[in-house]
């Protein structure tokens, strides 16, 4: 070992750990770990509904991005902007906010 001159850099074992506050507040997102699952769902109920094929894949693509990169209240938020424009029924609005609330977690 060329460099290594026994000083040690790094905490020692002994010494408390320094406390690093959060920098951001925890949001609830979609749970990524079970992404497949949600989509699986929330096609289930579009297609319950009879939502029109070709706004269907578009619209998972989106409420399933805002969703997992921006907040679950934006994600509903959009839900909630498609149902007022005719593209979703309000029960089938309903149920995928349900949905949404139901796969969230606090990141």
């Amino acid at each position: 070992m060329a460099g290594y001159r026994g000083k040690y850099k790094g905490r020692r074992s002994n010494e408390p750990r320094p406390y690093s506050p959060r920098s951001s507040e925890r949001t609830p997102m979609l749970n990524l770990h079970r992404v497949n699952a949600f989509t699986y769902d929330l096609k289930e109920i579009l297609s319950h509904y009879k939502i029109n094929e070709t706004v269907a894949p578009s619209f998972i693509a989106s409420v399933t991005a805002k969703a997992s990169r921006i907040s679950i209240d934006a994600s509903i938020q959009y839900v909630r902007e498609q149902e007022k424009a005719g593209a979703v029924l309000k029960e089938a609005s309903d149920e995928i906010c349900s949905l949404l609330e139901r796969w969230s977690r606090l990141r």
